[in-house]
Order: C-alpha cells, then structure tokens, then sequence
C-alpha cells in the first residue's frame, strides 16, 4: 500500500513539474501575439481587398451625401482629405448611393445604375448583379501612387491601354469569375494628378462608352 502511496505520488510531482515547464511557452506566445497587431506595415501578402488595397483594422466611414462627407473631413483635423475626385459626366442614370472613407487608405464614391440601364441584371447572381448595377470611383490615399499602382494592378495583371492619350490599365470582370462568361465590369486604374485611382465601370455599356466616365473632376473642401 505504501509503495502504491508512492507510485502516485511521483507521478503527481511530474505532471506538475511538466505542466510548470510547459506555462511560459504559452505566456510568450500570448506575448508576441499581443505584439504583432495585423497593420498595414505587417499584413501577409495577398490581403488586399477587391480593389488591391491593403486592409487595415480601422472601420471605414461611410456617408449618403457628398455634404455629411465633407462636414465630416473638415472636423477630424490631421485625417481629413481637402479634395476629392467623381466622374465628370455622369448622367441621370447614376445615383450616388454611398461614400466611404479609410483614413489614409482610401475614398471611395459608389454609384448605382437604374433598373432600365441594367436590365439583364435579373438574369445573374446576386453578386454579379450588384456589380453589374454599380460604378465605383476610388482615390487611394497613398502618398507614391506610381508604385501602388504598379504592385497592386499593373503586377496583378491589368492590361496596359491607351485611350484618349492617356494611359490606363484595364482588366475585365466576368460573371462568376469565368472568363467564358459575360464581362460585367471593365475594372481600370490609373494616376491622376500623381493620385492612384480605381474605377469600376459597370458593362452596361461598350468599353469606349463607358470611359467616358473616366474624365474626373477635382473637388475641394472649403
């Protein structure tokens, strides 16, 4: 019985010492853990977003006017942007919908496109419809839109163009991202004074027609 007595005690020692030994691993990994938050300095490759940007932790704004837009930049200071840019010639059949801000990531203008304009949207999925019933305009807030440019379209495979006598770099969207499917969006980036942007162009429209959207106007924030 003695010897029982002691069998079991050994064992309990051990399995304490094991489990003492093995607490500050799990502490240090909580630690370094603790110290790697995911920004945009330390994002694994490949965590971009639909447009090519980094994504960041911090929540987007967003806005259904240009004028709670604006009121909102001229009262965050050092984050606010003074101008901006939207599509110059957009006609009635484009509705401003949303506007969304990252501070010092991006601006993002959505447009939704009328029913009449898009009428085959009703024969794709929901995804694709929505894409087909949108324009988006987005200005990245990087500071060297050249190289965001490069590693986050022209690298990924956008297609260099000429149009107008400027240069753009297109890709196109494809219902369910099947290449033997319909284009529902010609996709384009390009800089503008310096300014990377990105321009969603529903396929509700031939290419050339569609870029007419392309010519932007500056705005600024009074």
């Amino acid at each position: 019985m003695k010897k029982i007595f002691i069998a079991l005690l050994i064992v309990c020692l051990l399995f304490v010492g094991c489990a003492c030994s093995s607490s500050p691993k799990i502490n240090n990994a909580m630690d370094n853990d603790a110290a790697s938050p995911m920004t945009p300095s330390n994002l694994p490759q490949g965590n971009l977003d639909d447009s090519g940007n980094a994504l960041t932790a911090t929540a987007p704004y967003t806005f259904t006017s240009i004028d709670a837009f604006e009121a909102h930049e001229r009262s965050v200071g050092s984050k606010a942007v003074t101008s901006y840019y939207v599509p110059k010639n957009l006609s009635s059949d484009y509705t401003l919908s949303t506007i969304t801000k990252r501070d010092d990531v991006y601006v993002m203008f959505e447009y939704a496109v009328s029913a009449s304009k898009a009428a085959s949207a009703s024969k794709l999925s929901e995804y694709d419809a929505e894409r087909l019933q949108t324009l988006i305009c987005r200005c990245s807030l990087y500071e060297d839109g050249k190289t965001a440019l490069k590693e986050s379209f022209i690298d990924q495979g956008f297609e260099k163009i000429e149009y107008n006598g400027k240069t753009y770099y297109r890709w196109d969207e494809h219902a369910e991202n099947n290449p033997e499917k319909r284009v529902i969006g010609y996709e384009i980036a390009f800089l503008e004074d310096g300014k990377l942007i990105f321009m969603h162009l529903p396929a509700v429209d031939t290419f050339e027609n569609m870029m007419q959207f392309a010519t932007l106007q500056k705005m600024i924030i009074q």
